[in-house]
Formats: C-alpha cells, sequence, structure tokens
C-alpha cells in the first residue's frame, strides 16, 4: 500500500545548499522611504507651521491694545488678554451685523446651489439621452469663464431685476456661481451608484421622481455632504461680488465688511478690533472644514473613480 505523502528528491551530491527561508517582517510590502518623500514632508510642514504661525499671531494682535500693538514689537505677547475687543467688535464695529449676514447669505446660497445640482446632475448621470453629454459640457463651461467677463452684465441684470444692494440677490449670485462645479461632481459621484438601483424600482412602479427622492438621494450623502461644505466656504469668503452688488453698509459679508474696518483703520488707531473680527471670521471656517473634511474626502474620491 503506497503512501500518500510526498517524497521530496534528495539534493545532488556537491549542489548548493539552498539557504533557509527568513520568515517576512510585518510592514515590508510597503514602500520604501525616499528622498522625496522627506522634501514633501518638510514642505508640507513648513507650510503648516507657518499657517499656524500666522494664526497665532493674529490671536495675540486681537488681545492687545491698540497702544500696545503699535509701541511694541510684532510678536511681543500680549500683557493682558483684553476679550473686551471681539465684544467691540461684534457690536460697535458691526462685525455682529457682517456676521449675520454672511450666514444667510451662505446658508441660503448653499442649499439653493445644491438642491439645484442635485436635480440637474441626475439626469445626466442616471438617464440616457441624446445630447446628455453636450449638456454637461455647458454646465462646466461655467468653471471656465471669468469673472471679470461676468460681472459688467450681471451687475446690469441685477440692478434691472431690482435684486441690487439686496442679499437675495447675493445669494442667487453665489448659488449660480457654484452650480458647475456642484453639477461636476455629483455626476461623477451618481455614476459610481449601481444601475440596478432604478430597475428594481422600476420593477415595483416607481417614477423616476420616486426612484430619486427616494433610493438615490438618500445614497448621496457623501456627495451632497462635500459640495455642501465647499460651496459654503466658497460663499463664506467670496469678496468681489459682495464688492460689486452691495452698498449699504447694514447688508454687507465678513468679508466686504473687515475689508471697510480695515481702510478705516489705515486712517486711525483701531487696529485690535480688526483683528479680533479677523479672528470671528476664521473660527468657523475652521470648524466646519475640520469636523467635516472626511466627508469631504470621501465625496470627491468616490466621484473621482468614475467621473
Amino acid at each position: 500500500m503506497s503512501s500518500s505523502t510526498d517524497v521530496r528528491p534528495a539534493p545532488a551530491a556537491g549542489a548548493p545548499t539552498p539557504p533557509p527561508s527568513r520568515p517576512r517582517r510585518r510592514g515590508s510590502d510597503r514602500a520604501p522611504f525616499r528622498r522625496f518623500h522627506l522634501i514633501i514632508y518638510l514642505l508640507l510642514g513648513a507650510v503648516a507651521f507657518s499657517t499656524a504661525g500666522a494664526f497665532a499671531w493674529v490671536f495675540n494682535v486681537s488681545m492687545k491694545t491698540n497702544s500696545e500693538f503699535i509701541g511694541t514689537r510684532p510678536w511681543t505677547i500680549a500683557e493682558d488678554w483684553r476679550w473686551q475687543n471681539y465684544s467691540d467688535a461684534w457690536s460697535s464695529a458691526n462685525v455682529g451685523s457682517f456676521f449675520g449676514n454672511s450666514v444667510i447669505v451662505s446658508v441660503s446660497a448653499t442649499v439653493l446651489g445644491v438642491v439645484l445640482a442635485a436635480f440637474a446632475a441626475y439626469p445626466l448621470a442616471r438617464i440616457p439621452f441624446r445630447g446628455s453629454g453636450m449638456v454637461l459640457s455647458v454646465f462646466l463651461l461655467g468653471l471656465m469663464v471669468p469673472w471679470m467677463v461676468t460681472f459688467i452684465p450681471l451687475y446690469v441684470t441685477m440692478q434691472d431685476l431690482g435684486l441690487l444692494d439686496s442679499r437675495l440677490g447675493l445669494a442667487l449670485v453665489y448659488a449660480t456661481y457654484n452650480l458647475p462645479f456642484n453639477v461636476f461632481v455629483l455626476v461623477g459621484f451618481m455614476r459610481t451608484l449601481p444601475g440596478e438601483l432604478e430597475e428594481a424600482a422600476a420593477v415595483d412602479g416607481a417614477r423616476p421622481v420616486t426612484t430619486f427622492l427616494r433610493i438615490i438621494l438618500p445614497l448621496m450623502g457623501p456627495g451632497l455632504a462635500s459640495v455642501s461644505i465647499i460651496s459654503f466656504l466658497q460663499n463664506w469668503n467670496e469678496f468681489f461680488y459682495a464688492l460689486v452688488l452691495i452698498h449699504s453698509p447694514e447688508r454687507m459679508t465678513l468679508p466686504l465688511g473687515l475689508f471697510q474696518l480695515g481702510q478705516a483703520a489705515d486712517y486711525g488707531t483701531n487696529w485690535v478690533t480688526l483683528f479680533a473680527g479677523m479672528m470671528i471670521t476664521v473660527v468657523p471656517v475652521l470648524l466646519v472644514f475640520a469636523l467635516l473634511q472626511n466627508q469631504v474626502t470621501k465625496g470627491l474620491t468616490a466621484g473621482a473613480l468614475k467621473g
């Protein structure tokens, strides 16, 4: 009765004995660390350090008095932390009014732009029809038109519609400005979803609108979150259209209001109020991006796989 075990032939006489195999170390499949990796890390570290240093300097100046800011060196630490500067900036310098206008305009423009982009991206990505690629190209042309070409006809149009110097008009402009990028990202994200979803919904008798609202839209969380955050940050920091379209101080947004405070500081001595207003402007943006940056990454990378 033959044995089922395999018998390896013995090595021939005089043949070199192969070296024993070493156990594979954990992490040996990682890419080797190269010199340009070190250069990239150093550059990124320098950018991070300079950004944190600028933020710390602005915060330090916002805690000084005007005489202390003018009479001491730039990096001298404030003797007494004056939180009163933030209260003065919020009330006396109208930063609170600027903040409220920015919240109203940015949130309304973000919601309107994302909703319109979602409804526009669904047929372009999920419903095949003739000319869909051309329609998408028309949307993408909005990313290539420079702002200096559009602001004169835009100003005349807003004036004819009676929306000049109004928060509603500025919100509509921001929503339109964000629409091409939102459509581009959401189309790429929707194309990553399996096509069997519409087929199963059609078998159950669901209409396209019902399919979009009850099946596709709940699955678009990362994509909607990414375009919402990016749109909000762009609307919050936008300056030029606010400068052109808003004239009344009570309707100014934060970037435009800080510009007015900067001009006033050039001819006066109230610098610490300006820096306190800068901190009030920057902190919400940092908090939003720090808390939701993972959603931005998920939405953009998912849309880039098939977009």
